[in-house]
């Protein structure tokens, strides 16, 4: 190695001032902490985005609000413009006869209210609104559901059949339509 360095040309470089027996420790220690300091920084950054991601979603009650208004005076008029949406959970299941055989109908179910409180009422009256689904979704048949007209004809019936109980049983008319977010039959 002793060799290699005598072989070297330094002519033209100017070294004055540098002693190059001593290794600047300072300096290597910036350059390599420097970069260590930003893969940390990037790191700590993309942990707490992370985080606060997973935490906006888990903090979720599974209802969507979505506003039409692009007023923020926060008077009654905005709380009327304000669409909310909820799923009723688990996804419907049943069974119906279709070409003379049993076949099974899956159905997942949204609804959009612009009354903040009906959520509750949902789950208040849970039981019986999944009862009167289950009902009707087993008394169709194939036939009717395989067309668009008869899965629209179908959403109108629950809507009604839905509203008919909320309004019995709270006195609000507060859900304004359905969305079938699923619909498989086999």
């Amino acid at each position: 190695m002793a060799d290699d360095l005598d072989d070297l040309d330094l002519d033209g470089l100017d070294i004055d001032g540098l002693d190059v027996g001593e290794a600047d420790d300072e300096s290597s220690e910036d350059a390599g902490g420097g970069k260590l300091k930003k893969f940390v920084m990037i790191g700590v950054i993309a942990l707490l985005a992370v985080g606060a991601g997973g935490y906006f979603f888990m903090s979720s009650d599974g209802t969507t609000k979505v506003s039409q208004s692009d007023d923020d005076s926060g008077d009654e008029g905005e709380a009327m413009d304000t669409a909310y949406y909820f799923t009723l959970n688990p996804p419907f299941v049943v069974n119906f006869v279709g070409k003379g055989r049993a076949q099974f109908l899956q159905v997942n179910i949204d609804g959009m209210t612009r009354d903040p409180s009906v959520k509750e009422d949902i789950t208040l009256h849970l039981p019986h609104i999944r009862n009167n689904v289950v009902m009707i979704l087993s008394g169709k048949n194939y036939d009717e559901l395989i067309t668009m007209e008869g899965k629209e004809s179908l959403r109108q019936e629950l809507l009604a059949e839905i509203k008919k109980i909320l309004r019995k049983e709270t006195g609000k008319d507060a859900i304004e339509d359905i969305y079938f977010t699923n619909f498989v039959m086999q």
